[in-house]
């Protein structure tokens, strides 16, 4: 039989074999990597992403037929899509792929912790799970290296690695999923846990997620600790951008540009205001999925109506820097919301389809061909669904594996019923 090969990358850079049909769509090379790793129960937590050469990655929409020509080089990245919190995960190989990619999230810098001594914890414990025990002697210091990226950026106080020491050696002893599991378990408190960021124009080296959030945590630190500007210390050499030019202009020479973040709970809009004679800072709207009306895309223009807090209806137009960008956040809005928000996805959204030239043509003489056509949303089941499908599958193994054993042991202990009734009497 004739198949097609897949090469799906884990967050941990491990690649994986898969191969399917020809004509088969990206839900079955989905449902057979997630076999192998052993996450099949919660597969709908994750996805696979096109990630090519130049250009911000995209999700592959799993209902659609793989399309070899575009999807470079045959290679789709695992990622998760919809991240929860780590206690509504139930199998631990779940839990181990979440670690992974927000361990990638947090050593790029996509990820951004504010407090240095939660970055600390953290990375103790991205240490205690890739090493083990912590030998004050001799302890992981490329692991340290590695993540040097967690946590507020510039400076660090002279004790920082000797503080990251001191926590891993807290936690020696703690077996690897622990650590994993306590790890998610921070940056679920984290503001941006969760959030999937948009930017209006290309992401390059200055405009990107990680710049981005930082902006955002040196410029509230600013707020909290007002100083004179012309008193301030401003590290030349920092990934910031917004920290490193502009000084002489006004404002703080930040090069980001307007983004959007899609979160579980609604979507916030990031407007950095550090040019020219605009004060210092971002505006940070954040508008809640109660109060979205509609959503939809035109061309590059994202649309958004919603109500105001003041009961006032209001629109947000968003222009992106492709018309698939603005496609990109149509489905992103509309899929958090179902997933996170909903007690099941709706018809109106499982049967959105758009067709191709060929479909076009095909539907003016059958309009109920299937034809070309290209589904928007792949979501199949909202959090809840996912959680209790998950339970129940849990629940089932292990009535599958504790059945025959339950029986064996009946069958064992049938010819001696008596001496065990007796045993059992004396020992009360």
């Amino acid at each position: 039989m004739l198949t097609k090969m897949w090469l799906v990358s884990q967050p941990n850079s491990v690649i994986l074999e898969v191969k399917v049909d020809p004509n088969a769509i990206g839900q079955e090379c989905l449902e057979k990597v997630c076999e192998k790793l052993e996450i099949g129960a919660e597969s709908d937590y994750f996805g696979l992403r096109v990630c090519p050469g130049s250009g911000p990655g995209r999700w592959l929409n799993l209902r659609n037929p793989l399309d070899p020509h575009r999807i470079p080089g045959g290679r789709l990245d695992l990622r998760v899509k919809f991240w929860v919190p780590p206690h509504l995960l139930i199998n631990e190989p779940t839990r181990h792929q979440f670690y992974l990619h927000a361990k990638l999230d947090l050593t790029e810098g996509r990820l951004v912790v504010a407090d240095l001594e939660v970055a600390r914890k953290i990375i103790a414990y991205i240490a205690q799970a890739e090493t083990g025990d912590c030998d004050p002697d001799v302890p992981p210091t490329h692991i340290y290296e590695e993540c040097n990226k967690i946590g507020p950026q510039g400076e660090k106080p002279e004790d920082h690695v000797d503080k990251i020491i001191e926590y891993h050696c807290e936690i020696a002893g703690m077996r690897a999923s622990q650590a994993e599991y306590r790890l998610l378990k921070e940056i679920s408190k984290l503001e941006s846990f969760g959030e999937e960021l948009f930017f209006c124009k290309p992401v390059t080296q200055s405009n990107n997620a990680h710049n981005l959030y930082s902006h955002l945590l040196y410029h509230r630190q600013q707020a909290e600790e007002p100083r004179a500007r012309d008193e301030q210390e401003i590290d030349g050499g920092a990934t910031v951008g917004c920290l490193a030019t502009g000084q002489s202009v006004g404002g703080c020479g930040c090069r980001l540009s307007t983004s959007v973040g899609v979160s579980p709970h609604g979507i916030v809009v990031y407007r950095p205001s550090c040019n020219g004679e605009q004060d210092i800072g971002v505006e940070k709207q954040s508008i809640p999925y109660t109060a979205i009306h509609r959503a939809q895309p035109l061309r590059r223009l994202f649309q958004l109506s919603y109500v105001t807090g003041e009961g006032n209806e209001a629109t947000l137009p968003v222009k992106m820097a492709t018309s698939g960008q603005a496609a990109a956040l149509y489905r992103a809005v509309t899929e958090k919301h179902a997933f996170y928000c909903c007690e099941t996805v709706r018809t109106d959204v499982t049967e959105q389809f758009i067709r191709d030239l060929k479909g076009t043509i095909a539907s003016i003489f059958n309009d109920s061909t299937t034809l070309g056509r290209r589904y928007v949303f792949d979501i199949r089941r909202t959090c809840r669904e996912v959680h209790d499908r998950a339970r129940r599958a849990a629940h089932a193994h292990a009535a599958a594996t504790h059945e025959p054993r339950l029986r064996r042991r009946e069958s064992e202990g049938s010819d001696h019923k008596v001496s065990t009734y007796t045993k059992l009497y004396f020992n009360y």
